[in-house]
């Protein structure tokens, strides 16, 4: 299940962060799981949205039984830290930490060349064959239907938009 929003768009991250808590509800009837979740969806967003330019995809997808949200862009990786931050009340620095917290694992995969993934994988279980992968991203060739991963053969950034 996937969706595909413009970086800096507030209105299309707020949709798609509620479309994603919504899907993920069949997953659990705990509000502070999918509360949970909605901050994490929230915070990776947000983080796309100061670093990333055009677009991205949000991602929830299976992986070792449960629930992830990951998110697709086109900048360089990054080294994770995911410590506490020294000054609890700046402007910015908390996003991974707090994403840390609610989750079970997270990690950043490079895309040689491509951009990232940032990979959360929640405590929520999901029965095989659900969540499965299965987006169209008009700006990346895809390999059996699953974008940015890192057996995509080749970028297009011809169309993205300005």
């Amino acid at each position: 299940m996937c969706w595909t929003l413009d970086a800096g768009d507030v209105h299309a991250a707020r949709s798609a962060r509620k479309a994603a808590a919504a899907a993920l509800r069949a997953y659990t009837d705990s509000q502070e799981a999918l509360s949970a979740a909605e901050l994490v969806v929230g915070e990776l967003l947000s983080n796309a949205a100061r670093h990333a330019k055009g677009h991205v995809c949000l991602e929830l997808s299976r992986a070792d039984g449960r629930a992830q949200i990951s998110v697709h862009d086109t900048t360089p990786a990054f080294a994770l830290d995911v410590r506490r931050p020294l000054d609890e009340y700046a402007e910015s620095g908390r996003g991974l930490y707090i994403i840390s917290e609610l989750a079970r694992r997270v990690s950043v995969v490079p895309l040689a060349g491509m951009g990232k993934r940032v990979c959360v994988t929640l405590d929520l279980h999901v029965p095989h064959g659900e969540l499965a992968a299965s987006c169209e991203r008009p700006w990346l060739r895809h390999d059996a239907g699953v974008c940015m991963r890192p057996r995509v053969t080749s970028y297009h950034p011809e169309l993205i938009g300005p």
